[in-house]
């Protein structure tokens, strides 16, 4: 089952971030194989939400 982790461990983190008209807030979040997907190419050109992926913060899985 495709998910997003999204632990947020301090107040610096943006409480949710929009990708697409997708919004990823703290939590887990079920999504689609293609909402995934979308998110794991965001990844590469939205650099704040890199840098949460590349320190643990937000987790793609599926």
């Amino acid at each position: 089952m495709p998910s997003i982790s999204y632990n947020r461990t301090d107040s610096q983190q943006p409480q949710s971030i929009t990708i697409q008209g997708y919004v990823v807030r703290p939590g887990l979040h079920i999504l689609t194989y293609e909402q995934l997907k979308l998110l794991r190419e965001q990844t590469q050109h939205h650099s704040q939400l890199e840098h949460l992926v590349s320190q643990g913060v937000i987790k793609l899985t599926g």
